[in-house]
């Protein structure tokens, strides 16, 4: 599917990565990857984090996961490499 926006996530973690924590950031919606990779530097930057490691992952977004309820999921891998996947946020219907 083609990618209409893209999502910046920001992750601040300890010098060997095993305590990790997302970092809000004021516009986490691009318009495209390439326009979210660009504002990604100043947005670590911009931070005010005291991690000793931040790390950023720009993530297309196709027009339903922008219109609807997606879930981000994100880890950091043993080769210290932040990993973002987008899932289907489960529909909850109250009934009594």
């Amino acid at each position: 599917m083609e990618h209409v926006a893209a999502l910046l996530l920001l992750v601040g973690c300890s010098p060997d990565a095993s305590v990790c924590t997302e970092i809000p950031v004021p516009q986490p919606i691009y318009r495209s990857v390439g326009e979210c990779e660009a504002a990604a530097p100043m947005e670590m930057r911009l931070s005010g984090t005291y991690d000793r490691r931040v790390m950023a992952r720009c993530t297309g977004l196709t027009q339903s996961e922008l219109d609807g309820s997606a879930s981000v999921e994100w880890a950091v891998n043993r080769a210290g490499e932040l990993a973002v996947v987008l899932t289907d946020a489960p529909q909850l219907v109250a009934s009594r």
